[in-house]
């Protein structure tokens, strides 16, 4: 006698649902949407840290340059007075431009902090994020009550404080960017110093 088949369960089987494209997010969609912009934003602190630490080895070869020319060979030597007070002006002037390109890049590197504003968002709404990931939020409390607020934490509350630090992320890399660019509009300066102090220093020994 024959068996009929055993019907599986299988996700291949079951009819697909479709998908609004109007419809906005679910709270796990929306966990998983606001993880994906997290991760986003983390990678561009990234990528700015690795240009900020490109722009910090061309200042310093740039520096190693200017010394190595100074020190082998007679820099300033067989120069008329006029001539040395030009060159060292401009020398004077990179190395003041260099002092400025070092605190703008301590400033770049300077932890930044942006808490967020949340007077505006009333504590007796549901979704007020209650702070179980935003670190400033975390170490205040002692660690049993930060687990109880674990254990009480709603989806929407871990949303809502989930957009709170993107947002705050997305602060810092503007900063970081408004930083960045001021650095390399200084690195831009020094590279056309430097190249005038070269060919200043040729145009004077060659006549």
């Amino acid at each position: 006698m024959e068996t009929a088949p055993v019907a599986l369960d299988d996700a291949r089987t079951r009819p697909r649902k479709r998908v609004d494209p109007t419809q906005p997010l679910g709270p796990w969609e929306l966990y998983r949407a606001l993880n994906d912009a997290m991760d986003e934003a983390y990678e561009l602190f990234d990528l700015s840290n690795r240009e900020l630490r490109f722009a910090l080895i061309l200042m310093g070869g740039l520096n190693a340059a200017l010394i190595l020319a100074a020190a082998r060979t007679d820099f300033g030597q067989g120069l008329s007075p006029f001539e040395r007070a030009i060159e060292g002006a401009v020398v004077g002037i990179y190395a003041l431009l260099a002092i400025i390109f070092l605190l703008q890049a301590i400033a770049a590197l300077r932890p930044a902090q942006f808490r967020p504003r949340l007077q505006n968002w009333p504590k007796e709404r549901a979704d007020f994020p209650v702070g179980v990931r935003y670190f400033e939020d975390v170490v205040e409390r002692d660690v049993d009550v930060q687990w109880a607020t674990w254990q009480t934490v709603t989806l929407d509350q871990l949303n809502a404080e989930l957009a709170v630090q993107c947002h705050s992320l997305c602060m810092k890399n503007k900063a970081r960017k408004t930083a960045l660019r001021g650095l390399y509009n200084s690195l831009r300066v020094l590279t056309i110093l430097f190249a005038a102090i070269l060919l200043l220093f040729t145009v004077f020994t060659q006549f």
